[in-house]
């Protein structure tokens, strides 16, 4: 489905502004159905602000999307996915408020699906200047690792309790969950062909939230959540060193081409 630039723009803004509108009218649905469904998967208050940082990023895409820089990432790799994606998330609160769980679920793997594609699509482009790495490279990287987190925490908060205690299987699914999201993390640091760990980071600090909530008394998934973030944060320190170490080479083939060509000259 191919959309005029202007129309895609467009749809882009105007659902971006409908789903905020939309979690803003519900706030306090939201707040409520959070408080009244412990979970073994539920994160402290502060792990919002990592999926707070990214709504603003993607707002501020919204606005960088009509520049020039931006156009042929829209067009070419952003398409219609990010619209669509805008559209599920916004019936994804409405079917908490009419308390259609099953339609929530699936409409929150069709959203990880469409920014996955997106993401693959659009990681191929380089940032041209630090606007256009902000708004378009890190919020739809952040967004890329924050999806499938939405999909676990969703499932455990629409269908599990803490009813049946820390040894239970509800928080032995927890901490399974929290390998998936490891593994997931752990590609996008070290074998995927991202160019920037923001996916990987997300996952581990929203690993590490979990884990700080859910705490000593329930020990499986804290052991868990602290294995698996020091594990994420030793794959980004590589993939750091690893970054440092080419750019390094990099610079020194350029030096050395450049005095080669001098002598010759």
């Amino acid at each position: 489905m191919t959309l005029h630039p202007a129309l895609l723009k467009t749809l882009n803004f105007f659902t971006y502004v409908g789903v905020i509108t939309t979690i803003f009218l519900n706030r306090e649905f939201i707040g409520n159905e959070v408080a009244q469904r412990p979970n073994y998967l539920s994160n402290s208050t502060v792990g919002f602000i990592i999926p707070a940082i990214n709504w603003f990023l993607l707002g501020g895409f919204t606005l960088t999307q009509w520049l020039d820089f931006a156009h042929d990432v829209v067009v070419e790799a952003i398409g219609w996915n990010l619209f669509v994606s805008n559209l599920a998330i916004t019936a994804w609160v409405l079917s908490w408020r009419y308390n259609y769980l099953v339609v929530g679920q699936l409409l929150l793997v069709l959203n990880a699906i469409l920014i996955w594609r997106l993401y693959i699509k659009m990681r191929v482009f380089t940032a041209t200047n630090l606007i256009d790495y902000a708004f378009v490279h890190v919020s739809f990287s952040l967004y890329t690792g924050l999806v499938w987190l939405d999909v676990f925490q969703n499932f455990f908060a629409a269908f599990t309790d803490v009813s049946g205690g820390p040894n239970s299987w509800a928080a032995l699914g927890a901490a399974f969950a929290i390998f998936i999201l490891l593994a997931l993390g752990n590609y996008h640091t070290e074998y995927s062909r991202d160019p920037d760990s923001w996916s990987g980071a997300a996952i581990a600090l929203m690993i590490l939230s979990i884990s700080v909530e859910q705490g000593a008394a329930v020990p499986v998934v804290q052991v868990t959540g602290l294995v698996s973030f020091g594990w994420l944060v030793g794959a980004l320190a590589r993939r750091a060193i690893n970054n440092v170490a080419t750019w390094h080479e990099r610079t020194y083939d350029d030096i050395s081409v450049g005095e080669r060509r001098g002598l010759l000259g």
